[in-house]
């Protein structure tokens, strides 16, 4: 396999995930899930731009 057969093999996996991912909130949410983006309990995670469980300490 050519690195251009390669390419156009993952473009086309991305494209029909986007499509399976994009039918419902809900399996957008549950992607996010099992990549780790977001928690089982649907918050998104502190290395992603979520808010940290740990108080700011003190100056």
């Amino acid at each position: 396999m050519t690195d251009d057969e390669r390419t156009q093999l993952l473009i086309a996996l991305i494209k029909q995930r986007t499509k399976e991912v994009l039918v419902s909130k809900k399996a957008s949410r549950d992607l996010l899930m099992a990549t780790g983006i977001y928690t089982k309990k649907g918050k998104l995670r502190v290395a992603f731009g979520g808010e940290s469980r740990k108080k700011p300490k003190a100056a």
